[in-house]
């Protein structure tokens, strides 16, 4: 009788390490991922405030230049109509021609993009044929040399 105890004893203290050894497992997981994502939200946090201080910074500047940068650009504008150049026909120009090269630069991307994920896609399949002929001739040389064993 008190064998039969001690084996059932046995058997629970086995399966409580092993569950035991699962918890412990899973509560490693679980404590990184959140340490993880502390980190992260901390991080986001600090950048936002550091954000939010170079805004403030910028800002300041702006406001002391301001009038110097809008006196510079009066006396610009005024000094090109003595030229005989329109600096506002000039700059609606070059603001379309920059908004049609961003266009074209992002197609540009998007495609290339679309062909780096088609390449390593059938470079992943290919890595997955080889693996798959690979395993399938080791299997096959398995089976010979355990038939030559048993002859």
């Amino acid at each position: 009788m008190a064998k039969a105890f001690d084996k059932n004893v046995k058997q629970f203290l086995d399966k409580f390490q092993k569950d035991l050894g699962i918890l412990q497992k899973t509560l490693k997981k679980e404590s990184d991922e959140l340490v993880k994502k502390v980190k992260t939200a901390t991080t986001k946090e600090s950048l936002n405030a550091r954000r939010k201080d170079v805004e403030k910074l910028v800002e300041q500047s702006i406001k002391k230049y301001e009038p110097t940068i809008n006196k510079f650009v009066h006396e610009l504008n005024t000094t090109a109509k003595k030229a005989g150049v329109d600096l506002t026909d000039l700059e609606k120009k070059v603001r379309e021609n920059l908004t049609t090269a961003r266009s074209k630069l992002a197609k540009a991307s998007a495609t290339a993009k679309k062909v780096k994920t088609k390449t390593a896609a059938k470079a992943k399949a290919a890595a997955g044929k080889a693996k798959s002929t690979v395993a399938k001739g080791t299997s096959t040389v398995k089976k010979k040399a355990k038939a030559k064993s048993e002859d």
